[in-house]
C-alpha cells in the first residue's frame, strides 16, 4: 500500500512491498481533497508533493515522524524526508 488516508491524517508508504525498492507514484487522492506525488528510494520515502485543492491543514505521517502542513487552496508543497524528518522545500 502506498498511502492510507483516514482518521484525519495521511500515512505515507504504510505497506510498501519489499520488491518495490525504488519508485514514484503521482496523482494519489487523499481525504481533505489533497493530491499527492510520492517518491521513494531503497524502500525509504524521499519526497512528497501535496497539491491542496481546498486549503486547510494536511497532516502527513511516515514511520515515527509527523508533519502538519498548513495549506492554501490550489497551492503545491514539497517535503523531503531527510534523516528521519520531514523538511519543507517551499
Amino acid at each position: 500500500m502506498l498511502m492510507q488516508s483516514h482518521m484525519g491524517f495521511i500515512h505515507l508508504l504504510p505497506a510498501l512491498p519489499d520488491v518495490w525498492k525504488d519508485g514514484e507514484v503521482k496523482g494519489l487522492c487523499a481525504k481533505g481533497n489533497f493530491e499527492l506525488d510520492i517518491c521513494w528510494k531503497d524502500g525509504i520515502l524521499k519526497s512528497v508533493t501535496v497539491l491542496s485543492k481546498n486549503g486547510g491543514n494536511c497532516e502527513l505521517r511516515y514511520k515515527e515522524d509527523k508533519f502538519v502542513l498548513k495549506t492554501i487552496k490550489n497551492k503545491s508543497y514539497t517535503l523531503n524526508y531527510v534523516n528521519g524528518k520531514f523538511v519543507q522545500e517551499n
